[in-house]
């Protein structure tokens, strides 16, 4: 596997593991690389770039020669989108929400409330 990355030529580094009781030993730091398809010159090429590159082609859609390739869905292609009617769809549940509120106010109205007796509650005392 390449040991640095092809835009930013970051690679491996070296420093020290440091323990709690601070001894130290030696190790390797390395990058975060992938391997990803781009396009240079027109033609799809396989480039090896660190994780922070990718993210700043993906944000910029270019790193120098470097342009990202865009997929493009075969289904959006084929399938026209169909015209929404979301003004249609509001009034019919501003409808449905008003028959509702109907309906509840309606039963409540048909409901007499019945009023507690104490006596019956605490039971009557002679």
């Amino acid at each position: 596997m390449a040991s640095h990355c092809m835009h930013c030529h970051k690679g491996r580094g070296t420093g020290h593991m440091v323990s709690h009781a601070k001894n130290r030993l030696k190790r390797f730091f390395l990058p975060n690389l992938q391997t990803l398809k781009v396009l240079q010159n027109g033609a799809l090429v396989r480039v090896i770039l660190c994780t922070s590159c990718i993210k700043r082609l993906k944000k910029d859609g270019h790193l120098r020669n470097f342009f990202l390739k865009k997929y493009v869905a075969a289904e959006a292609v084929v399938k026209p989108s169909l015209p929404k009617t979301p003004k249609k769809e509001k009034v019919q549940k501003e409808e449905v929400k008003k028959v509702k509120l109907e309906k509840k106010e309606k039963k409540e109205e048909e409901k007499p409330r019945k009023t507690l007796d104490i006596a019956s509650i605490v039971g009557k005392k002679s």
